[in-house]
């Protein structure tokens, strides 16, 4: 029994010395490492704002070739695509008719002079006779009466004459002023007449200087026609052509005028604008941008806008305090330019902001900061 006993005993102190040694357990707690942050600072700067509109290029003068007579053509005597100067000779239509119909015109001139001549020289007879009485007044009057319409039938005979001698000029296709000359519609020995699709020869384009057309929206209008005065004749100063190849043109132009209404399809108003074009890099039809320089913020707060996150309509970005832990923060944005966001309210020049990217980091966590030198790109 007493051997018993001690058995119990003995099992009962493991029991009490089973939960001490659970208690003194130390409990490990692990922290993770700070997480590497890219941030930079917001910059201060003044920043042009510019508005890019899809446009395309005219020449100065874009002007078709029409016959003005009808007939055979003869001889094309340019080259397609090459300079052309004022007065050069273009197209020769053949001018038999109208040399025949010169000449015709021309002896019909002869016949109405002569006739002037012969009544003219009646009433020199007529005219001492009516005097004397020895004609009647009414013979005065019909010598009078012949020698006016003699001379206005010279007048007209004469009209005649010379709007065949046009006519003959006709056949003789020169250019109208310098430019390019397209390409011909018709070849030596095709039909042309005044009208229809056989009157447009071909096409010349100066291109010392060209216009440049573009649209823009109702509410880009409304936009800028609240600008200051100002503002508007500086824009009308500012405008750049963005090439396909995305460089500059390094000419500026000026906006020339803007179309009376709102088209009512589109609901755009064309603007139109000129440049010169002294090395005739710029022809008509190419696809080009204009850049307007609008107006410039002044003191402009700039961040980049991969680190700008929006939930639902608030816009906010990560601050990284002075423990190198992130603040949720709230700001107001305004314009974009190039690869930065203008914020008008929330940041200050100098701010530090994190670009989080895709981490998931959230507010208050820990972070281990790493400087970026950032510049903002203009747009």
């Amino acid at each position: 029994m007493k051997l018993l006993q001690k058995i119990k005993n003995l099992f009962a102190g493991c029991i009490l010395i089973i939960p001490l040694l659970s208690s003194c357990k130390k409990v490990e707690v692990v922290e993770l490492p700070p997480v590497q942050v890219n941030v930079v600072k917001a910059v201060q700067s003044d920043v042009p704002l510019y508005e890019e509109f899809v446009a395309q290029v005219y020449g100065k003068s874009d002007v078709d070739i029409r016959a003005r007579v009808e007939g055979w053509v003869t001889s094309v005597n340019f080259k397609e695509g090459s300079v052309v100067k004022k007065g050069d000779l273009l197209y020769v239509i053949d001018d038999i008719e109208y040399k025949n119909r010169v000449d015709r015109q021309a002896s019909e001139v002869t016949r109405a002079q002569t006739e002037l001549v012969r009544a003219e020289n009646e009433l020199g007879r007529v005219r001492p006779l009516t005097e004397m009485n020895a004609l009647s007044k009414k013979d005065l009057d019909n010598a009078i009466a012949q020698y006016e319409a003699a001379k206005a039938n010279v007048a007209a005979v004469k009209s005649t004459l010379d709007n065949a001698k046009i006519e003959l000029g006709y056949t003789r296709v020169t250019a109208p002023f310098d430019g390019i000359i397209g390409i011909s519609n018709v070849r030596a020995g095709d039909y042309v007449s005044r009208v229809g699709g056989t009157s447009v020869l071909t096409t010349i384009s100066s291109v010392d200087g060209v216009r440049v057309r573009f649209q823009i929206s109702e509410r880009e209008y409304l936009r800028i026609a609240q600008l200051s005065a100002e503002e508007l004749a500086g824009a009308k100063k500012q405008v750049e052509l963005i090439l396909a190849d995305g460089s500059i043109y390094a000419e500026k132009g000026e906006i020339d005028f803007a179309n009376r209404e709102i088209d009512p399809k589109t609901g755009t108003l064309t603007i139109e604008a000129s440049f010169p074009n002294p090395t005739g890099l710029l022809r008509p039809g190419l696809f080009v941008k204009t850049r307007v320089l609008l107006k410039t913020a002044t003191g402009a707060v700039l961040i980049p806008q991969r680190s700008v996150f929006q939930l639902q309509n608030l816009n906010q970005v990560f601050t990284v305090t002075d423990s190198s832990t992130l603040k949720a923060t709230t700001v107001q944005a305004g314009e974009k330019v190039g690869d930065a966001w203008i914020i008008t309210s929330g940041l200050k020049a100098g701010d530090r902001v994190a670009i989080v990217g895709t981490a998931g980091l959230t507010a208050n966590t820990k972070v281990e900061v790493v400087e970026q030198a950032w510049t903002p790109k203009g747009n």
